[in-house]
């Protein structure tokens, strides 16, 4: 009969498996996540986003900040004065750009 119904044979072997299957979740029911520790994690999910809101409200305020002074009309440059200044020179000897060979 075991022959001729392949669900009765699958039947059988999973009754003579049943003390591995115990053993097996017996061992992994430790591991498993409680209640309390399920509440610890909705506690730091909770406060990491709040830390994430209160991160990016200030990096954005920063950021309209600097946007904003970035369009800002410069202040009126002063007038110079009379006396004007001679312009810097830096003279570089002829030779000092030859590559050596």
């Amino acid at each position: 009969m075991l022959g001729i119904c392949p669900v009765l044979a699958y039947a059988d072997s999973m009754d003579s498996d049943i003390p591995t299957r115990l053993s097996h979740i017996e061992a992994i029911l430790p591991t498993l996540a409680t209640k309390a520790d399920m509440e610890a994690l909705r506690a730091d999910v909770a406060r990491w986003t709040l830390a994430t809101v209160i991160g990016l409200f200030i990096g954005f305020s920063g950021l309209f900040v600097a946007m904003g002074n970035l369009y800002m009309k410069p202040p009126a440059a002063e007038k110079p004065s009379g006396r004007t200044e001679a312009p810097i020179v830096i003279v570089i000897p002829a030779g000092a750009l030859r590559q050596k060979e």
